[in-house]
């Protein structure tokens, strides 16, 4: 049974809420990013895992473009993680929601879509915004970071877009990627001194696992049941909005203005283009 359309986009808001506690869970816990990573996607394959047995979703590995699904949300939670330690909380999260712009070009490249007007002004304004941050980065030595934050969209993009591969199965896809994230970290996990493993650090990397990433997924999937993924992106726009407050509150991380300009730029545009596809779907 699918949700009513109002609970289905409380549920997406939900999502982005929880996805939004990523900066400042991250920037309190004193573990190096791979073990951050590979804590947090033990506690959220677990949680996956059980949620995929109580809905009766059948596990699939077989498929290429899950494993694509795998790699892709991998690479862009272990790089996502890094960014944070490396660049502000803001910097990361807005340059990963440059996924649309790449989603465009992924799509004109290889499923040959070309973009209209609309598609192409988003591109550009989101490049124009990625431009800002990097100016910013030759000053403020954050350039690793963004450019770590950076790859993290694009991979995110390449995640959104396996939903397009026939057989590819999005939550076996998830729950590998968690597996790997698992045994990737686990040679820092085995080799960090015992002082380093103190209550606060296991509490942040379980909310890390069972909320930040777990339980979003689930926020998610049941909004994406009656929501369009078009209108979910637009709603989904509270976390890159969030994250930074929530740091700038309880971390006190501040953003430069060039970069602030850039996040108005990636940000804008990115709504914009959505709201001009939801309304042509519409």
């Amino acid at each position: 049974m699918k949700n009513k359309p109002s609970s289905g986009v409380f549920f997406v808001v939900a999502a982005a809420c929880t996805f939004a506690l990523a900066g400042i869970l991250i920037k309190l816990c004193t573990f190096s990013p791979q073990i951050i990573n590979s804590l947090r996607c033990l506690f959220a394959g677990l949680l996956m895992g059980a949620y995929m047995k109580a809905r009766g979703h059948r596990f699939t590995w077989k498929s290429a473009g899950t494993w694509l699904c795998a790699l892709a949300n991998f690479g862009m939670g272990l790089l996502f993680v890094m960014a944070n330690k490396m660049t502000t909380a803001a910097n990361a999260i807005v340059l990963q929601f440059t996924m649309p712009a790449f989603i465009i070009l992924l799509q004109w490249i290889f499923w040959k879509k070309r973009p209209d007007r609309t598609a192409v002004i988003a591109c550009v304004l989101s490049f124009a915004g990625i431009l800002c941050f990097f100016l910013e980065s030759l000053g403020g030595g954050h350039m690793a970071g963004d450019i770590l934050a950076l790859v993290s969209g694009i991979l995110y993009a390449v995640l959104f877009l396996t939903k397009q591969i026939k057989g590819a199965d999005f939550e076996s896809g998830v729950l590998i990627s968690f597996v790997i994230s698992v045994f990737f970290g686990l040679p820092s996990v085995l080799a960090e001194p015992a002082a380093a493993w103190s209550g606060v650090n296991i509490l942040l990397v379980a909310a890390l696992g069972l909320v930040q990433q777990g339980l979003s997924y689930i926020f998610l999937n049941k909004g994406l049941d009656s929501v369009p993924p078009v209108t979910a992106s637009l709603v989904s726009m509270v976390e890159p909005i969030l994250n930074p407050v929530l740091v700038a509150i309880f971390y006190h991380e501040t953003i430069g203005w060039i970069s602030m300009i850039g996040a108005v730029i990636v940000l804008g545009s990115a709504a914009w283009y959505n709201a001009r596809e939801a309304k042509s779907q519409g």
